[in-house]
């Protein structure tokens, strides 16, 4: 679990890259960047078996469902202005700040 993680946080950064790149050569494309976070589905519960107990920590503190994801993300994407403004948005659903408060506020 911990490698699957690491590939998709590298691979989530990479993305980010090439939609930076993306806007500097292409005009008038603008790439918006939304991340969730950990969300509830039924791949990321597969991977926590009963065995791997340090992973079911972390899905139960920062996984979120997908509908609660939605009531913030959905929002937030609507509000993007279609005016031709060329500023790209990055919306994050869980922040650094959010999943270290989660983290440090479970109690034992």
């Amino acid at each position: 679990m911990q490698s699957e993680s690491a590939v998709v946080g590298s691979a989530e950064y990479v993305l980010v890259g090439v939609a930076e790149l993306q806007m500097q050569d292409v005009k008038n494309v603008v790439v918006h960047n939304l991340s969730p976070g950990m969300v509830t589905t039924d791949l990321l519960m597969s991977g926590a078996t009963t065995k791997q107990v340090e992973c079911q920590v972390f899905i139960n503190v920062l996984a979120e469902p997908a509908e609660v994801v939605a009531e913030y993300l959905v929002p937030n994407i609507r509000s993007i202005p279609v005016n031709g403004s060329t500023k790209p948005t990055y919306i994050r659903f869980l922040t650094g700040l959010k999943a270290y408060s989660q983290i440090f506020s479970v109690k034992k």
